[in-house]
């Protein structure tokens, strides 16, 4: 683990959030805290002892035991899952909606558009030469060369 430089300030944050002993810190923060606490004892000492002082008057306070009707309330108005019928008639619903617009914009194409008429291609003879893939892409380079004319 590589000892990164720790600040004063940030000494001092992690002692007040995680208390006096250097063991409960984060084990990230262990080894650059000692090695600051080591660089100046007497300034860092106080600021573990003050902190330590908190830890032990936390120590002190009862711990708090559950109340049981407080948890029965908490647990009877907790939201209730939703069962899976509802689910399943939702999902349903969703997809028949969207069946439908798919259908109704399906529809509203072909009234708006009218007819497609597909291109049509000149009869072949019988004996005409077959077309290579060679010639096709020559053919789209000198169209692609050449002005278009509107």
């Amino acid at each position: 683990m590589s000892t990164s430089v720790m600040s004063v300030a940030r000494f001092e944050a992690l002692a007040e959030a995680y208390g006096g002993e250097i063991a409960r810190w984060p084990e990230a923060e262990r080894e650059a805290a000692r090695a600051l606490l080591a660089s100046d004892p007497t300034r860092l000492a106080s600021v573990l002892a003050e902190a330590s002082q908190v830890d032990r008057l936390l120590d002190l306070a009862p711990a708090q035991a559950v109340d049981a009707a407080l948890l029965g309330r908490l647990i009877s108005a907790a939201p209730q899952a939703p069962n899976t019928a509802r689910r399943w008639a939702a999902g349903l619903s969703a997809a028949l909606g969207l069946s439908a617009a798919a259908v109704a914009g399906v529809l509203a194409g072909v009234a708006l558009g009218g007819h497609v008429h597909a291109p049509t291609l000149p009869a072949q003879a019988p004996h005409s030469e077959a077309v290579t893939a060679a010639e096709v892409y020559q053919d789209l380079q000198d169209a692609l060369q050449e002005p278009s004319e509107l």
